[in-house]
């Protein structure tokens, strides 16, 4: 064997030494890559634990809307039950409205047709007065009287408050009856007949306005001997035989006015 063929003991050692050095290099590579990929883990992780908190808090988050929406749903529902109910009675108050507007006109018509009859009631009132002391100023007439002109005709009879019952009767202003045929009554002025009437003064002054139904209106001017009490009156008339036809009676009284003692004007 020549020289050159010889192996040569520096070879192995040389060989050995090569692959020493690629396994280390290959450890040392091995080694980086476990490092880089437990980083890359580690990254992975930390991210996977943010998106799970970020998913946990976007669950809760969608459940409590959630929530809230089955809420509004609900009190939507219940504006909407609320709403009908509203609806209906607001119905019905139109209905009702549209009722009483109706029943407002017909009391509107029949207060025109009770105004219409009141006026003619009023009216016939003021006529039959008129008529009534008309005939209280027929017969023998005193040396002074006073004619009465009529009540004018008016909307209304103003007839004061209710004061009772009162006893009736009727004179003339005869010398036979009064001793003299002046006419003067006890407050110095003149009779008028079917107005003036005579009363007891200590209840009721001269000048005071009553109304009695079925006479009408009648002023307080004199008095008499036989007209004594709160609730006692006796109506002027010229004529005898109607005085004794009218007779004595119970007659509904009402006080118009207050008199002050005095008869200067008579506004009836």
């Amino acid at each position: 064997m020549s020289s050159d063929e010889a192996p040569s003991l520096s070879e192995p050692r040389r060989y050995n030494r090569k692959y020493s050095i690629i396994y280390r290099i290959f450890m040392y590579l091995l080694f980086a890559v476990i490092i880089v990929l437990a980083v890359i883990n580690l990254n992975i992780y930390s991210w996977y634990n943010q998106t799970k908190e970020n998913y946990q808090d976007a669950f809760l988050r969608a459940e409590n809307a959630s929530y809230e929406n089955s809420n509004l749903i609900a009190q939507n529902e219940n504006l909407k039950t609320e709403y009908e109910l509203l609806k209906n009675q607001y119905s019905k108050i139109l209905n009702q409205n549209e009722e009483i507007l109706e029943k407002i006109e017909q009391l509107k018509n029949k207060n025109k047709e009770l105004e219409s009859t009141n006026k003619e009631l009023v009216e016939d009132n003021i006529e039959l007065q008129n008529s009534l002391k008309t005939a209280a100023s027929i017969g023998i007439k005193p040396q002074s009287y006073t004619s009465f002109e009529g009540i004018s005709t008016r909307d209304t009879i103003e007839k004061g408050e209710y004061i009772g019952k009162f006893l009736g009767t009727f004179y003339t202003p005869s010398a036979v009856e009064c001793g003299n045929d002046k006419g003067i009554t006890r407050s110095g002025h003149p009779i008028i007949p079917g107005i003036s009437i005579a009363i007891d003064k200590e209840y009721w002054p001269f000048g005071t306005i009553f109304y009695i139904k079925g006479l009408g209106y009648a002023v307080a001017m004199d008095t008499g001997s036989a007209i004594k009490g709160k609730y006692r009156f006796d109506f002027a008339v010229f004529d005898r035989n109607f005085a004794n036809q009218l007779g004595k009676d119970y007659w509904d009284v009402y006080l118009v006015k207050l008199g002050d003692g005095n008869v200067n004007d008579i506004s009836l």
